[in-house]
């Protein structure tokens, strides 16, 4: 039978509101019957030919249904895609060009819309089940892969732990210091992603585990930590932040570490508990930066110049500020300025991508040690002088020789 047999019953009552939608059906009674003959064969019974309609041309097929299709090579593109977080809309798109045109896809948008709307329903069922299998293997095939997990009494994923091997390399180079931060949450799971980080010689962030954890509990940072150090066999220090669960599991698995807390987190909530008015005085925030930021003075002195701005900008009463005086011994850094903390006290230790991609590599010292050698050799006309001890040198005419490279009058007469 023709896609447009029947007609359109408009007057028809349902119990159920139905979407308004255009409809292809209009009467048409093109139709072949067929009847069989001796049970294996079959002869043409009934045929109406005629259509009472337009018929389809071939440049518009690619939107009839019986005519659209995805193939497994298409399917299997839409999932690799999404894995790289582009969407069904975005595929279709990169399929378009591949193709030479949507019309040779030989699917729509919404073919793959729906596609992966299936899949993540048939993935929402056993993707904790997938994700442990697949990191299960890993650690089959890798011995030197670390991977925990832990279940509760209804068989849901609560706890993870996994290290690979450039991790472990990390911890052994740098890990005598680290910071773990649970301020990482995720959408759909409701679950804390815990990256446990370090600073290498470049002073960048390196991670060296990661944990996912589905409460905030000494128990979930308990086994976190156990999990920690039975993969890598020894305790660090450990920065954090004022997590009080995360303090007291530290004390419990690891109470030869020096804990701190990150100053980052901690000056971050001052805005909110002083008022934007004194955060935006800049005396106020300059004095107490130069307090807290530093290492360099006397923990007798920060205290004087702690409790001369409480006074003088009458935050004595104010219960936050008072609660981290009290706790000053655990992340100001005039009270430890003798321990080696690798600078992660002071930094700001969210995973950042922009740092990669700004590390300072061989092939950039290289290439930078090039150009620069090219242009003091460019350099001919120079003179020098002894003045107090130091010897002044002066660039005759820098910007003859590298136009741009310097502002005006920087080097130079």
């Amino acid at each position: 039978m023709c896609d447009s047999k029947g007609d359109c019953n408009e007057s028809s009552k349902t119990y159920y509101k139905r979407r308004k939608r255009l409809t292809i059906r209009c009467g048409c009674r093109a139709h072949i019957q067929l009847k069989s003959v001796d049970g294996g064969f079959f002869e043409v019974d009934y045929f109406v030919e005629g259509h009472n309609h337009r018929m389809v041309v071939d440049s518009d097929m690619q939107f009839v249904h019986s005519a659209r299709k995805l193939t497994h090579v298409q399917e299997e593109a839409i999932y690799e895609l999404s894995n790289m977080n582009l969407g069904p809309v975005k595929a279709f798109n990169l399929m378009r060009t591949q193709y030479d045109g949507f019309e040779k896809v030989g699917a729509t948008k919404d073919d793959c819309k729906n596609f992966r709307q299936g899949l993540n329903c048939y993935i929402g069922e056993y993707d904790a089940e997938m994700i442990v299998q697949r990191l299960c293997a890993k650690k089959t095939f890798s011995s030197d892969y670390s991977f925990e997990y832990d279940v509760n009494d209804n068989r849901e994923l609560i706890r993870m732990f996994w290290a690979d091997e450039t991790s472990k390399s990390n911890y052994l180079a740098f890990g005598d210091i680290i910071s773990f931060d649970a301020t990482f949450k995720t959408n759909k799971y409701k679950m804390v992603f815990v990256p446990f980080t370090a600073i290498d010689n470049h002073c960048h962030s390196v991670t060296v585990c990661a944990g996912l954890l589905a409460s905030e509990t000494i128990e979930s940072y308990t086994w976190l930590l156990q999990m920690l150090l039975k993969s890598f066999g020894q305790a660090p220090k450990v920065v954090t932040d004022q997590d009080p669960a995360m303090k007291q599991a530290i004390a419990a698995m690891f109470p030869n570490t020096r804990h701190r807390l990150c100053m980052w987190h901690i000056m971050k909530k001052v805005a909110d508990k002083v008022g934007a008015d004194l955060c935006n005085n800049e005396d106020f925030k300059s004095r107490l930066c130069n307090i807290v930021w530093t290492d360099s003075i006397s923990p007798l002195e920060f205290e004087k110049k702690w409790q001369a701005i409480m006074v003088e900008f009458e935050l004595d009463k104010n219960k936050w500020l008072t609660d981290m005086y009290e706790i000053r011994f655990d992340w100001i850094p005039a009270f430890y300025r003798d321990e080696l903390l690798s600078g992660l006290i002071l930094r700001n230790q969210k995973l950042s991508q922009k740092e990669a991609v700004r590390i300072y590599t061989r092939a950039i010292s290289n290439d930078l040690q090039d150009e620069m050698n090219e242009i003091v050799g460019s350099v001919s006309q120079f003179s020098s002088c002894e003045e107090g001890g130091f010897l002044r040198c002066k660039i005759m005419d820098f910007n003859a020789y590298v136009p741009g490279f310097l502002e005006d009058g920087e080097f130079g007469e």
